[in-house]
């Protein structure tokens, strides 16, 4: 695994929150926003304020991470176009994170669990980690097949439409930001080296438009 390059920004906005990470060498700078539909409004001024902070300019950022999805369609649509417009002139390599990876970094918990977050329709996203390693990538089941799942522990962001009697249910105990950063530092450069100038969303269903065409 090779280190993180710097300067480097990193973007989630898959869990609704906006959690952002601006990483000179050796430190970082964190900002973020509770409101959902602030977005539009406020991101591009936060991340400026990250610039202010850092003493950097657009121009001398390295690259950027982004969190792709699975979650929210708006919010995934907002960060990784946020980020090509950005990237338009300055052509920086952009990584790409799984946003229930970055939920996973926010607890402690070292037994096998799952990140599950409610996809509507009936259905859902989940991945599987156990030791703090991911065991099954992100997917989408319905609800009712989830359910069949042998019993474990679980953590969400987002009320669970059904009953898990059975299941553990885990809590945060993590910043949304600091598990930003975990995830960034966690990522495998190397792997990930490439000309990609943006992001590209992580859906694993069709939006709801796409459905209302079906």
């Amino acid at each position: 695994m090779s280190s993180p390059i710097y300067p480097l920004l990193a973007l989630d906005t898959a869990a609704g929150a906006t959690a952002c990470i601006l990483m000179p060498d050796g430190q970082s700078f964190t900002a973020s926003a509770q409101q959902p539909r602030a977005h539009s409004r406020e991101l591009l001024p936060m991340l400026q304020s990250l610039l202010q902070q850092a003493a950097l300019s657009w121009q001398e950022m390295a690259g950027f991470a982004v969190g792709v999805g699975p979650g929210s369609f708006t919010g995934l649509r907002v960060a990784c176009a946020t980020i090509a417009g950005i990237n338009a002139a300055l052509e920086k390599p952009v990584y790409d994170l799984c946003s229930l990876s970055i939920t996973a970094q926010q607890t402690s918990y070292q037994g096998q669990f799952w990140v599950i977050e409610d996809a509507r329709s009936q259905l859902v996203y989940a991945a599987k980690w156990q030791h703090g390693q991911l065991q099954q990538a992100a997917t989408c089941l319905t609800w009712d097949s989830f359910s069949t799942l042998p019993a474990s522990a679980y953590l969400s962001l987002t009320d669970i439409p059904i009953e898990l009697p059975q299941w553990q249910a885990l809590s945060t105990q993590v910043s949304r930001e600091d598990a930003l950063l975990a995830a960034v530092q966690g990522l495998d450069f190397t792997a990930q080296q490439s000309q990609k100038l943006w992001a590209e969303p992580i859906y694993l269903q069709a939006s709801q438009a796409e459905k209302n065409l079906i």
